[in-house]
């Protein structure tokens, strides 16, 4: 199973950041916590998953690959999570870790571009 093509998702759901900006209209700084939160954790979580895939750690890797695709869900990072879901399934069934091998370069594109994009809703 290789990691779903992303090239037609969109990098931000605008609709999404729209809803989690408006959750808390009285205190506008909620998506910009959590922006820096998904920004600073985005890097630690690439490390523990280029470790757990060089240590072949299949329970390891589908927990840091499974907060990758929790966070990315709430912060509306369509293509970052599309490629998390994509690794749990690879995580969760018998096949070669290798089909994610290309997984945290990936994702680190994706962090980057997503974090530029959303840029654009901090106030």
């Amino acid at each position: 199973m290789p990691l779903p093509d992303i090239s037609k998702l969109t990098p931000l759901d605008v609709e999404r950041v729209t809803e989690l900006r408006e959750q808390a209209p009285q205190d506008s700084s909620l998506f910009v916590r959590l922006y820096a939160l998904f920004q600073d954790e985005g890097p630690v979580l690439i490390k523990d998953i280029v470790e757990n895939l060089q240590a072949e750690d299949r329970s390891a890797l589908h927990d840091a690959v499974h907060k990758v695709k929790g966070s990315s869900a709430a912060m509306g990072a369509s293509r970052i999570y599309a490629l998390a879901s994509g690794a749990v399934e690879v995580c969760r069934s018998d096949e070669d870790l290798a089909e994610l091998r290309e997984l945290p370069a990936l994702l680190e594109i994706e962090y980057a571009r997503y974090c530029a994009d959303a840029k654009r809703f901090l106030d």
